[in-house]
Protein backbone atom coordinates (compact mmCIF):
# COMPACT_ATOMS: atom_id res chain seq x y z
CA UNK A 1 0.00 0.00 0.00
CA UNK A 2 1.29 3.19 -1.55
CA UNK A 3 2.19 5.56 2.26
CA UNK A 4 0.68 9.68 1.93
CA UNK A 5 3.69 11.91 2.28
CA UNK A 6 2.27 14.45 5.69
CA UNK A 7 4.39 17.76 5.84
CA UNK A 8 3.49 19.98 8.63
CA UNK A 9 4.46 22.79 10.84
CA UNK A 10 3.25 23.89 14.50
CA UNK A 11 2.51 27.42 16.21
CA UNK A 12 2.37 27.47 19.92
CA UNK A 13 2.27 30.00 22.13
CA UNK A 14 4.40 31.03 24.93
CA UNK A 15 3.08 29.29 28.77
CA UNK A 16 1.49 31.67 31.16
CA UNK A 17 0.98 30.57 34.96
CA UNK A 18 -2.90 29.94 33.85
CA UNK A 19 -2.58 29.16 30.46
CA UNK A 20 -0.70 26.43 28.80
CA UNK A 21 -0.80 24.93 25.18
CA UNK A 22 1.17 22.50 22.99
CA UNK A 23 0.78 20.74 19.83
CA UNK A 24 1.53 17.10 19.34
CA UNK A 25 2.35 14.49 16.83
CA UNK A 26 3.13 10.45 16.97
CA UNK A 27 3.06 9.00 13.24
CA UNK A 28 -0.15 10.19 11.76
CA UNK A 29 -1.52 11.26 14.95
CA UNK A 30 -1.77 15.07 15.16
CA UNK A 31 -3.20 17.06 18.52
CA UNK A 32 -3.16 20.36 19.42
CA UNK A 33 -4.23 20.91 23.26
CA UNK A 34 -4.52 24.13 25.33
CA UNK A 35 -4.89 24.06 28.92
CA UNK A 36 -6.64 27.24 31.41
CA UNK A 37 -7.18 27.66 35.29
CA UNK A 38 -8.23 30.32 37.34
CA UNK A 39 -6.68 28.79 40.43
CA UNK A 40 -3.38 30.74 41.59
CA UNK A 41 -2.38 27.77 43.96
CA UNK A 42 -1.62 25.27 42.22
CA UNK A 43 2.15 23.83 41.93
CA UNK A 44 5.00 25.32 39.73
CA UNK A 45 4.41 23.64 35.99
CA UNK A 46 1.15 22.31 37.20
CA UNK A 47 -0.59 22.63 33.16
CA UNK A 48 2.81 21.81 31.68
CA UNK A 49 2.93 18.39 33.78
CA UNK A 50 -0.76 17.82 33.10
CA UNK A 51 -0.68 18.49 29.72
CA UNK A 52 2.29 16.08 29.03
CA UNK A 53 0.04 13.38 30.67
CA UNK A 54 -2.97 14.07 28.58
CA UNK A 55 -1.06 13.61 25.75
CA UNK A 56 0.80 10.36 27.22
CA UNK A 57 -2.43 8.80 27.57
CA UNK A 58 -3.93 9.36 24.04
CA UNK A 59 -0.96 7.87 22.84
CA UNK A 60 -1.13 4.96 24.80
CA UNK A 61 -4.58 4.61 24.51
CA UNK A 62 -4.27 5.30 20.15
CA UNK A 63 -1.19 2.72 19.74
CA UNK A 64 -2.83 -0.08 21.45
CA UNK A 65 -6.02 -0.29 19.46
CA UNK A 66 -5.89 -3.13 17.37
CA UNK A 67 -8.46 -0.94 14.63
CA UNK A 68 -8.31 2.28 13.90
CA UNK A 69 -11.71 3.75 12.54
CA UNK A 70 -14.02 6.66 13.55
CA UNK A 71 -15.54 4.42 16.95
CA UNK A 72 -12.57 3.45 17.93
CA UNK A 73 -10.47 6.15 18.24
CA UNK A 74 -13.31 7.94 20.03
CA UNK A 75 -13.18 5.76 22.77
CA UNK A 76 -9.20 6.55 23.26
CA UNK A 77 -10.06 9.94 23.27
CA UNK A 78 -12.78 9.58 26.01
CA UNK A 79 -10.42 7.53 27.56
CA UNK A 80 -8.15 10.36 27.75
CA UNK A 81 -10.33 13.00 28.27
CA UNK A 82 -10.86 11.34 31.65
CA UNK A 83 -7.49 13.00 32.56
CA UNK A 84 -8.28 16.57 32.59
CA UNK A 85 -9.76 17.69 35.64
CA UNK A 86 -13.07 19.45 36.05
CA UNK A 87 -11.49 22.78 37.24
CA UNK A 88 -9.15 22.96 34.06
CA UNK A 89 -10.82 24.41 30.94
CA UNK A 90 -9.46 22.68 27.73
CA UNK A 91 -9.47 22.94 24.13
CA UNK A 92 -8.54 19.47 22.90
CA UNK A 93 -8.49 18.83 19.05
CA UNK A 94 -7.20 15.71 17.46
CA UNK A 95 -6.77 14.33 14.37
CA UNK A 96 -5.01 10.97 12.54
CA UNK A 97 -4.44 10.09 9.27
CA UNK A 98 -5.62 6.52 8.27
CA UNK A 99 -5.14 5.72 5.00
CA UNK A 100 -6.63 8.45 2.53
CA UNK A 101 -9.19 8.96 5.36
CA UNK A 102 -9.16 11.81 8.12
CA UNK A 103 -10.83 11.38 11.25
CA UNK A 104 -11.54 14.53 13.37
CA UNK A 105 -12.45 14.88 17.26
CA UNK A 106 -13.00 18.12 19.14
CA UNK A 107 -12.70 17.99 22.95
CA UNK A 108 -14.49 21.06 24.54
CA UNK A 109 -13.97 24.00 22.05
CA UNK A 110 -11.64 24.50 18.38
CA UNK A 111 -11.91 23.94 14.47
CA UNK A 112 -10.29 22.24 11.56
CA UNK A 113 -10.24 24.07 8.63
CA UNK A 114 -8.90 22.20 4.83
CA UNK A 115 -8.14 23.85 2.08
CA UNK A 116 -9.22 22.17 -1.00
CA UNK A 117 -7.95 23.89 -5.10
CA UNK A 118 -7.15 27.46 -3.23
CA UNK A 119 -10.37 27.42 -0.84
CA UNK A 120 -10.81 27.21 2.78
CA UNK A 121 -13.49 26.02 4.99
CA UNK A 122 -14.38 24.77 8.28
CA UNK A 123 -14.00 20.70 8.38
CA UNK A 124 -15.51 20.81 11.81
CA UNK A 125 -15.94 23.72 14.49
CA UNK A 126 -17.44 24.04 18.00
CA UNK A 127 -17.62 27.23 19.86
CA UNK A 128 -19.99 26.90 22.78
CA UNK A 129 -19.50 23.44 23.57
CA UNK A 130 -18.78 22.32 27.32
CA UNK A 131 -15.22 21.24 28.10
CA UNK A 132 -16.37 17.32 28.23
CA UNK A 133 -18.24 17.36 24.89
CA UNK A 134 -17.25 15.92 22.07
CA UNK A 135 -17.62 16.09 18.43
CA UNK A 136 -16.41 13.72 15.73
CA UNK A 137 -16.54 14.10 11.72
CA UNK A 138 -14.41 11.85 9.34
CA UNK A 139 -13.89 11.92 5.29
CA UNK A 140 -11.52 11.36 2.38
CA UNK A 141 -9.00 12.75 1.48
CA UNK A 142 -7.30 14.39 -1.55
CA UNK A 143 -3.55 15.13 -3.33
CA UNK A 144 -2.46 18.57 -1.62
CA UNK A 145 -5.02 18.86 0.64
CA UNK A 146 -4.23 20.86 3.81
CA UNK A 147 -5.48 20.48 7.12
CA UNK A 148 -5.13 23.15 10.13
CA UNK A 149 -6.16 22.13 13.81
CA UNK A 150 -6.45 25.10 15.50
CA UNK A 151 -7.31 25.92 19.25
CA UNK A 152 -10.23 27.96 20.85
CA UNK A 153 -7.87 30.44 21.68
CA UNK A 154 -5.47 30.14 18.24
CA UNK A 155 -9.63 30.47 16.33
CA UNK A 156 -9.88 33.82 18.67
CA UNK A 157 -6.93 35.25 17.34
CA UNK A 158 -6.64 34.08 13.61
CA UNK A 159 -9.75 34.69 11.82
CA UNK A 160 -10.56 32.63 8.62
CA UNK A 161 -9.53 35.07 6.66
CA UNK A 162 -5.83 35.92 7.71
CA UNK A 163 -5.23 32.03 7.62
CA UNK A 164 -6.99 31.74 4.05
CA UNK A 165 -4.49 35.07 2.90
CA UNK A 166 -0.99 33.58 4.45
CA UNK A 167 -1.96 29.72 3.51
CA UNK A 168 -2.00 31.29 0.19
CA UNK A 169 0.69 29.13 -2.14
CA UNK A 170 2.83 28.43 0.53
CA UNK A 171 4.15 25.00 2.44
CA UNK A 172 3.38 25.16 5.69
CA UNK A 173 6.52 25.72 7.32
CA UNK A 174 6.25 29.22 5.56
CA UNK A 175 2.88 29.41 6.77
CA UNK A 176 3.33 28.66 9.89
CA UNK A 177 6.20 31.30 10.13
CA UNK A 178 4.23 33.90 9.11
CA UNK A 179 1.69 33.41 11.61
CA UNK A 180 3.55 33.12 14.51
CA UNK A 181 4.26 36.84 15.10
CA UNK A 182 0.72 37.48 14.90
CA UNK A 183 -0.13 34.96 17.61
CA UNK A 184 3.26 35.56 19.87
CA UNK A 185 2.20 39.40 20.10
CA UNK A 186 -1.16 38.54 21.68
CA UNK A 187 0.40 36.58 24.79
CA UNK A 188 -2.36 34.36 24.33
CA UNK A 189 -0.67 31.56 26.10
CA UNK A 190 -3.76 29.15 24.75
CA UNK A 191 -3.22 29.68 20.98
CA UNK A 192 -1.41 26.76 19.46
CA UNK A 193 -1.82 24.76 15.28
CA UNK A 194 -0.40 23.02 13.73
CA UNK A 195 -1.08 22.93 9.39
CA UNK A 196 -0.19 19.76 8.17
CA UNK A 197 0.33 18.92 4.25
CA UNK A 198 -1.14 15.90 2.45
CA UNK A 199 0.78 14.61 -0.57
CA UNK A 200 -1.83 11.47 -1.91
CA UNK A 201 0.47 8.49 -3.20
CA UNK A 202 1.48 8.04 -6.70
CA UNK A 203 -0.59 5.54 -7.54
CA UNK A 204 -3.45 6.65 -5.65
CA UNK A 205 -2.87 9.66 -7.90
CA UNK A 206 -3.45 7.92 -11.15
CA UNK A 207 -6.29 5.72 -10.22
CA UNK A 208 -7.85 8.59 -8.40
CA UNK A 209 -8.04 10.27 -12.38
CA UNK A 210 -8.85 7.35 -13.57
CA UNK A 211 -12.49 6.70 -11.26
CA UNK A 212 -13.98 10.25 -11.76
CA UNK A 213 -17.85 8.98 -11.34
CA UNK A 214 -17.31 6.95 -8.30
CA UNK A 215 -15.76 10.13 -6.87
CA UNK A 216 -18.88 12.18 -7.79
CA UNK A 217 -21.10 9.52 -6.27
CA UNK A 218 -19.54 9.87 -3.05
CA UNK A 219 -19.33 13.26 -2.69
CA UNK A 220 -22.74 13.52 -1.12
CA UNK A 221 -21.94 10.93 1.76
CA UNK A 222 -18.89 12.79 3.02
CA UNK A 223 -17.79 16.11 4.02
CA UNK A 224 -14.07 16.04 1.74
CA UNK A 225 -13.72 13.25 -0.78
CA UNK A 226 -11.31 10.95 -2.34
CA UNK A 227 -12.12 7.70 -3.57
CA UNK A 228 -11.58 4.71 -2.09
CA UNK A 229 -8.64 2.29 -4.06
CA UNK A 230 -8.06 -1.60 -4.14
CA UNK A 231 -4.53 -2.12 -4.05
CA UNK A 232 -4.94 -5.79 -4.50
CA UNK A 233 -4.27 -6.42 -7.73
CA UNK A 234 -1.64 -8.45 -8.76
CA UNK A 235 1.75 -8.42 -10.11
CA UNK A 236 0.59 -8.86 -14.03
CA UNK A 237 -2.40 -6.26 -14.20
CA UNK A 238 0.38 -3.83 -13.21
CA UNK A 239 2.52 -4.48 -16.39
CA UNK A 240 -0.21 -5.67 -18.64
CA UNK A 241 -0.60 -2.11 -20.25
CA UNK A 242 2.83 -1.90 -21.42
CA UNK A 243 3.00 -5.23 -22.76
CA UNK A 244 -0.28 -4.75 -24.70
CA UNK A 245 1.34 -1.50 -25.50
CA UNK A 246 4.57 -2.82 -26.88
CA UNK A 247 2.99 -5.28 -29.10
CA UNK A 248 0.63 -2.86 -30.82
CA UNK A 249 2.89 -0.91 -31.45
CA UNK A 250 5.26 -4.01 -33.74
CA UNK A 251 2.27 -3.98 -35.71
CA UNK A 252 2.26 -7.77 -37.01
CA UNK A 253 1.04 -9.55 -40.25
CA UNK A 254 -1.70 -11.78 -39.30
CA UNK A 255 0.19 -14.20 -41.63
CA UNK A 256 3.62 -14.31 -41.60
CA UNK A 257 5.86 -16.15 -44.06
CA UNK A 258 9.47 -15.67 -42.88
CA UNK A 259 12.76 -16.90 -44.36
CA UNK A 260 15.54 -17.64 -41.87
CA UNK A 261 17.47 -14.18 -41.70
CA UNK A 262 13.67 -12.79 -40.75
CA UNK A 263 13.00 -15.68 -38.34
CA UNK A 264 16.33 -14.69 -36.36
CA UNK A 265 15.45 -10.85 -36.56
CA UNK A 266 12.08 -12.10 -34.89
CA UNK A 267 13.86 -14.20 -32.47
CA UNK A 268 15.76 -11.67 -30.98
CA UNK A 269 13.06 -8.94 -31.04
CA UNK A 270 11.25 -11.59 -29.19
CA UNK A 271 13.93 -12.02 -26.40
CA UNK A 272 14.26 -8.36 -26.47
CA UNK A 273 10.56 -8.46 -25.10
CA UNK A 274 11.14 -11.02 -22.60
CA UNK A 275 14.63 -9.29 -21.39
CA UNK A 276 12.48 -6.08 -21.04
CA UNK A 277 9.18 -7.67 -19.23
CA UNK A 278 11.74 -9.58 -16.64
CA UNK A 279 13.38 -6.15 -16.04
CA UNK A 280 10.11 -4.19 -15.77
CA UNK A 281 8.96 -7.17 -13.13
CA UNK A 282 12.59 -6.76 -11.17
CA UNK A 283 12.10 -3.21 -10.58
CA UNK A 284 8.67 -3.65 -9.13
CA UNK A 285 9.74 -6.18 -6.81
CA UNK A 286 12.90 -4.45 -5.73
CA UNK A 287 10.89 -1.27 -5.59
CA UNK A 288 8.26 -2.76 -3.28
CA UNK A 289 10.87 -4.79 -1.61
CA UNK A 290 12.68 -1.27 -0.58
CA UNK A 291 9.11 0.07 0.75
CA UNK A 292 8.73 -3.28 3.20
CA UNK A 293 12.80 -2.98 4.30
CA UNK A 294 11.85 0.33 5.16
CA UNK A 295 8.59 -0.12 7.07
CA UNK A 296 10.04 -2.92 8.61
CA UNK A 297 12.98 -0.97 9.92
CA UNK A 298 10.75 1.81 11.41
CA UNK A 299 9.23 -0.52 13.86
CA UNK A 300 10.74 -3.82 14.36
CA UNK A 301 14.17 -2.85 15.71
CA UNK A 302 12.85 0.00 18.13
CA UNK A 303 10.21 -2.74 19.13
CA UNK A 304 12.41 -5.49 19.49
CA UNK A 305 15.01 -3.08 21.74
CA UNK A 306 11.67 -2.15 23.84
CA UNK A 307 11.16 -5.68 24.17
CA UNK A 308 14.50 -6.61 25.40
CA UNK A 309 14.16 -3.38 27.94
CA UNK A 310 11.04 -4.92 29.44
CA UNK A 311 13.04 -8.75 29.50
CA UNK A 312 16.07 -7.04 31.95
CA UNK A 313 13.44 -5.14 34.03
CA UNK A 314 11.47 -7.96 34.74
CA UNK A 315 13.58 -8.84 38.29
CA UNK A 316 14.26 -5.97 39.21
CA UNK A 317 11.10 -3.47 38.77
CA UNK A 318 7.99 -4.29 36.70
CA UNK A 319 6.19 -1.51 36.32
CA UNK A 320 9.13 0.23 34.51
CA UNK A 321 8.85 -3.28 32.66
CA UNK A 322 5.10 -3.49 31.29
CA UNK A 323 5.98 -0.08 30.19
CA UNK A 324 8.34 -1.08 28.00
CA UNK A 325 6.50 -3.95 27.09
CA UNK A 326 3.53 -1.30 26.31
CA UNK A 327 5.41 0.65 23.93
CA UNK A 328 6.93 -2.17 21.88
CA UNK A 329 3.24 -3.26 21.56
CA UNK A 330 2.07 -0.43 19.99
CA UNK A 331 4.98 -0.30 17.81
CA UNK A 332 4.16 -3.35 16.33
CA UNK A 333 0.75 -2.95 16.34
CA UNK A 334 0.78 0.37 14.40
CA UNK A 335 2.75 -1.39 11.76
CA UNK A 336 2.21 -4.69 11.67
CA UNK A 337 -0.91 -4.00 8.51
CA UNK A 338 2.00 -2.29 6.32
CA UNK A 339 3.23 -5.10 6.00
CA UNK A 340 2.76 -7.37 2.46
CA UNK A 341 0.75 -10.73 3.71
CA UNK A 342 2.62 -13.77 4.40
CA UNK A 343 5.98 -12.12 4.12
CA UNK A 344 9.21 -12.57 6.23
CA UNK A 345 8.70 -9.29 7.67
CA UNK A 346 5.19 -9.86 8.49
CA UNK A 347 6.06 -13.15 10.44
CA UNK A 348 8.75 -11.76 12.01
CA UNK A 349 6.38 -8.79 13.20
CA UNK A 350 4.02 -11.36 14.32
CA UNK A 351 6.24 -13.28 16.34
CA UNK A 352 7.54 -10.59 18.33
CA UNK A 353 4.39 -9.37 19.16
CA UNK A 354 2.80 -12.88 20.43
CA UNK A 355 6.24 -12.28 22.87
CA UNK A 356 5.43 -8.94 23.83
CA UNK A 357 1.59 -9.88 24.47
CA UNK A 358 2.86 -12.41 26.62
CA UNK A 359 5.10 -10.42 28.61
CA UNK A 360 2.45 -8.45 29.69
CA UNK A 361 0.44 -10.85 30.74
CA UNK A 362 3.26 -12.02 32.83
CA UNK A 363 3.85 -8.47 34.15
CA UNK A 364 0.52 -7.39 34.43
CA UNK A 365 -0.35 -7.87 38.21
CA UNK A 366 -4.04 -9.13 37.93
CA UNK A 367 -5.08 -12.27 40.27
CA UNK A 368 -8.44 -13.99 39.77
CA UNK A 369 -9.12 -14.24 43.27
CA UNK A 370 -11.77 -17.11 44.53
CA UNK A 371 -12.55 -15.03 47.47
CA UNK A 372 -14.00 -17.33 50.18
CA UNK A 373 -16.41 -16.53 52.48
CA UNK A 374 -15.73 -16.47 56.28
CA UNK A 375 -17.13 -15.62 59.90
CA UNK A 376 -17.67 -11.94 60.18
CA UNK A 377 -15.69 -12.26 63.31
CA UNK A 378 -12.18 -13.11 61.13
CA UNK A 379 -12.58 -9.23 60.55
CA UNK A 380 -12.97 -7.14 63.98
CA UNK A 381 -14.07 -3.90 62.11
CA UNK A 382 -16.46 -5.22 59.50
CA UNK A 383 -17.84 -7.51 61.99
CA UNK A 384 -18.67 -4.05 63.85
CA UNK A 385 -19.98 -2.79 60.55
CA UNK A 386 -22.59 -5.50 60.87
CA UNK A 387 -24.03 -4.99 63.68
CA UNK A 388 -23.53 -1.02 64.05
CA UNK A 389 -25.28 1.52 61.75
CA UNK A 390 -23.24 3.72 60.63
CA UNK A 391 -21.62 5.37 57.40
CA UNK A 392 -18.31 4.75 57.70
CA UNK A 393 -16.30 2.97 59.48
CA UNK A 394 -12.23 2.95 60.62
CA UNK A 395 -9.79 1.88 63.65
CA UNK A 396 -6.49 2.16 64.88
CA UNK A 397 -4.73 -0.81 67.31
CA UNK A 398 -7.30 0.38 70.37
CA UNK A 399 -10.35 1.16 68.69
CA UNK A 400 -13.19 0.60 65.69
CA UNK A 401 -14.75 4.22 64.88
CA UNK A 402 -17.79 4.70 63.26
CA UNK A 403 -19.37 7.76 61.35
CA UNK A 404 -23.01 9.16 61.14
CA UNK A 405 -24.25 12.07 59.96
CA UNK A 406 -23.92 13.88 63.39
CA UNK A 407 -21.33 12.06 65.17
CA UNK A 408 -18.27 9.54 65.57
CA UNK A 409 -18.95 6.75 67.79
CA UNK A 410 -16.14 4.49 69.54
CA UNK A 411 -15.90 1.18 70.36
CA UNK A 412 -13.53 -1.57 71.71
CA UNK A 413 -11.76 -4.28 69.76
CA UNK A 414 -14.57 -6.80 71.01
CA UNK A 415 -17.47 -4.43 70.04
CA UNK A 416 -18.55 -3.13 73.69
CA UNK A 417 -17.99 0.07 75.50
CA UNK A 418 -20.03 1.42 72.79
CA UNK A 419 -19.77 5.90 72.98
CA UNK A 420 -19.99 8.83 71.25
CA UNK A 421 -17.00 10.77 71.33
CA UNK A 422 -17.82 13.82 68.66
CA UNK A 423 -21.10 15.64 68.03
CA UNK A 424 -21.23 17.62 64.93
CA UNK A 425 -22.78 20.47 66.55
CA UNK A 426 -23.97 21.27 62.78
CA UNK A 427 -21.16 21.77 61.72
CA UNK A 428 -21.16 19.15 59.15
CA UNK A 429 -23.27 19.09 55.94
CA UNK A 430 -22.03 15.64 53.84
CA UNK A 431 -19.72 13.57 55.73
CA UNK A 432 -17.96 11.18 53.39
CA UNK A 433 -14.91 9.34 55.94
CA UNK A 434 -13.31 9.22 59.01
CA UNK A 435 -10.05 8.21 60.15
CA UNK A 436 -7.56 7.88 63.21
CA UNK A 437 -4.61 9.28 63.27
CA UNK A 438 -1.93 9.53 66.15
CA UNK A 439 -4.83 9.90 68.72
CA UNK A 440 -6.48 12.60 66.19
CA UNK A 441 -9.73 11.94 64.47
CA UNK A 442 -10.25 13.52 60.75
CA UNK A 443 -13.63 13.25 59.41
CA UNK A 444 -14.05 14.75 55.80
CA UNK A 445 -16.65 16.98 54.34
CA UNK A 446 -17.80 17.02 50.84
CA UNK A 447 -19.80 19.53 50.68
CA UNK A 448 -17.33 21.59 52.82
CA UNK A 449 -14.67 21.18 51.03
CA UNK A 450 -13.33 20.84 54.00
CA UNK A 451 -11.32 17.60 56.62
CA UNK A 452 -12.10 18.20 60.14
CA UNK A 453 -9.41 17.57 62.35
CA UNK A 454 -10.04 16.73 66.14
CA UNK A 455 -7.67 16.98 68.48
CA UNK A 456 -8.07 14.78 71.99
CA UNK A 457 -8.63 17.11 74.97
CA UNK A 458 -8.95 16.84 78.82
CA UNK A 459 -12.56 17.53 78.32
CA UNK A 460 -13.13 15.27 74.70
CA UNK A 461 -12.25 17.00 71.09
CA UNK A 462 -11.14 20.08 69.93
CA UNK A 463 -12.04 21.13 66.22
CA UNK A 464 -9.69 22.37 63.71
CA UNK A 465 -9.79 22.92 60.05
CA UNK A 466 -7.12 20.59 57.96
CA UNK A 467 -7.12 23.09 55.48
CA UNK A 468 -6.22 26.83 56.29
CA UNK A 469 -5.24 28.35 52.62
CA UNK A 470 -5.81 25.22 50.36
CA UNK A 471 -9.03 25.11 48.66
CA UNK A 472 -9.70 21.60 47.12
CA UNK A 473 -12.27 20.56 45.49
CA UNK A 474 -14.02 17.83 47.61
CA UNK A 475 -17.01 17.87 45.64
CA UNK A 476 -16.41 13.81 44.25
CA UNK A 477 -15.06 12.83 47.47
CA UNK A 478 -15.86 9.52 48.59
CA UNK A 479 -12.89 8.25 51.08
CA UNK A 480 -9.85 9.14 52.80
CA UNK A 481 -7.01 7.10 54.38
CA UNK A 482 -4.38 8.76 56.57
CA UNK A 483 -0.33 7.98 56.88
CA UNK A 484 1.36 10.98 57.80
CA UNK A 485 -0.26 12.23 54.94
CA UNK A 486 -3.85 12.27 53.79
CA UNK A 487 -4.91 10.54 50.62
CA UNK A 488 -8.73 11.37 49.48
CA UNK A 489 -10.42 9.11 46.96
CA UNK A 490 -12.95 10.56 44.06
CA UNK A 491 -15.47 8.99 42.39
CA UNK A 492 -13.64 9.60 39.51
CA UNK A 493 -10.91 7.56 40.55
CA UNK A 494 -8.63 10.34 41.04
CA UNK A 495 -6.44 10.44 44.55
CA UNK A 496 -5.45 13.54 45.76
CA UNK A 497 -3.00 13.41 48.37
CA UNK A 498 -2.22 16.74 51.32
CA UNK A 499 0.88 16.97 53.67
CA UNK A 500 0.29 19.39 56.12
CA UNK A 501 -2.33 20.98 54.97
CA UNK A 502 -0.40 21.46 51.30
CA UNK A 503 -1.27 19.65 47.74
CA UNK A 504 1.44 17.18 46.86
CA UNK A 505 1.88 16.72 43.22
CA UNK A 506 0.46 12.80 43.29
CA UNK A 507 -1.27 10.86 40.65
CA UNK A 508 -2.05 7.02 40.21
CA UNK A 509 0.37 5.57 37.02
CA UNK A 510 0.55 2.24 35.42
CA UNK A 511 -3.31 1.19 35.10
CA UNK A 512 -4.78 -0.94 32.64
CA UNK A 513 -7.75 0.57 32.61
CA UNK A 514 -9.18 3.63 34.85
CA UNK A 515 -11.05 3.24 38.31
CA UNK A 516 -14.97 2.38 37.68
CA UNK A 517 -17.07 3.54 40.29
CA UNK A 518 -14.33 3.23 43.69
CA UNK A 519 -15.73 3.72 47.33
CA UNK A 520 -12.95 2.87 49.59
CA UNK A 521 -9.36 3.79 49.67
CA UNK A 522 -6.97 2.58 52.51
CA UNK A 523 -3.52 3.23 53.84
CA UNK A 524 -1.66 3.72 57.07
CA UNK A 525 1.73 4.51 58.68
CA UNK A 526 2.71 0.44 58.99
CA UNK A 527 1.40 -0.32 55.46
CA UNK A 528 3.70 -0.03 52.86
CA UNK A 529 1.24 0.54 49.81
CA UNK A 530 -2.26 1.91 48.82
CA UNK A 531 -5.05 -0.14 48.52
CA UNK A 532 -8.31 1.11 46.60
CA UNK A 533 -11.78 -0.66 46.74
CA UNK A 534 -12.38 -0.76 42.62
CA UNK A 535 -16.29 -1.61 42.40
CA UNK A 536 -17.17 -1.26 39.07
CA UNK A 537 -14.16 -3.06 37.83
CA UNK A 538 -14.70 -5.99 40.54
CA UNK A 539 -11.00 -5.55 42.08
CA UNK A 540 -8.79 -4.53 44.71
CA UNK A 541 -5.79 -2.57 42.94
CA UNK A 542 -2.37 -1.86 45.07
CA UNK A 543 -0.26 1.10 44.04
CA UNK A 544 3.00 1.78 45.86
CA UNK A 545 3.25 5.24 47.60
CA UNK A 546 4.72 6.77 44.93
CA UNK A 547 0.88 6.42 42.99
CA UNK A 548 3.04 3.41 40.66
CA UNK A 549 0.31 0.26 39.84
CA UNK A 550 1.58 -2.90 41.14
CA UNK A 551 -1.10 -5.67 41.17
CA UNK A 552 -4.83 -6.36 41.60
CA UNK A 553 -6.79 -8.68 42.61
CA UNK A 554 -10.39 -9.41 40.80
CA UNK A 555 -13.32 -11.02 42.31
CA UNK A 556 -17.25 -11.02 41.74
CA UNK A 557 -17.68 -10.18 45.15
CA UNK A 558 -16.36 -6.73 45.22
CA UNK A 559 -19.36 -5.28 43.01
CA UNK A 560 -21.47 -5.45 45.82
CA UNK A 561 -18.31 -4.56 48.98
CA UNK A 562 -19.08 -2.07 51.37
CA UNK A 563 -16.07 -2.11 52.74
CA UNK A 564 -12.59 -3.65 53.63
CA UNK A 565 -9.92 -4.63 55.33
CA UNK A 566 -6.39 -4.54 54.38
CA UNK A 567 -3.68 -6.80 56.65
CA UNK A 568 -0.86 -6.43 54.79
CA UNK A 569 1.40 -8.04 57.23
CA UNK A 570 -1.15 -11.55 57.13
CA UNK A 571 -1.05 -11.11 53.24
CA UNK A 572 -4.97 -10.92 53.35
CA UNK A 573 -8.08 -8.29 52.87
CA UNK A 574 -11.53 -9.12 54.28
CA UNK A 575 -14.07 -7.75 52.07
CA UNK A 576 -17.85 -7.20 53.27
CA UNK A 577 -20.02 -7.46 50.57
CA UNK A 578 -23.91 -8.15 50.59
CA UNK A 579 -23.60 -8.35 54.82
CA UNK A 580 -21.06 -11.09 54.52
CA UNK A 581 -17.31 -11.30 55.44
CA UNK A 582 -15.39 -12.73 52.68
CA UNK A 583 -11.39 -13.22 52.15
CA UNK A 584 -8.92 -13.34 49.64
CA UNK A 585 -5.23 -13.78 49.61
CA UNK A 586 -2.10 -11.06 48.74
CA UNK A 587 0.48 -12.53 46.90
Amino acid sequence: MPESNLSFAKIVANPSAYSWSQVYNAGKLFAVLSLETSEETKEKDYLNVLGKEILDTLEQEFFTLETKDLDSIKEAVLQTSQKIPENVTSSFVIVTFVNNILYIYILGNGKVSLKRDGRLGNLLEANDQKPDSLKLASGFLQDNDVVILQTKQFCDIISIETLSEFLDNLPPSEAAENLAPLVHEKEESGAASIIIGYKAPLEEEEITANHKPKEEASKEQSPFYSPKLDRNGSFLAKIEPLILSFFSKLRLPLRLELNHPRKVILTIVLVIIVVFVGSIAFALKKQQDTKTQEVFASIYPEASKKYEEGESLMELNQNLARESFSKAQGLLESGKDKLPKDSSEEKKVLELLAKVNSALGQTSGVTSSNAKQVDSETSSVLLQEIKNSGLYFSQDNKNIYGLTNSSVFSLSRDGSDKKTIIESDQNWKRVVGVFPYNGNIYVLDADQNQIFKYVPTSSGFSNTNYFSTTKPDFSNAVSLAIDSSIYVLSLSGNVDKFTRGNVDNFSLSGLDKKLLNPTRIFTDADTDNIYILDNGNLRIVVFDKTGSYKSQYQATVIGNAKDFDVLEKDKKVFILSSGKVYEIDLK
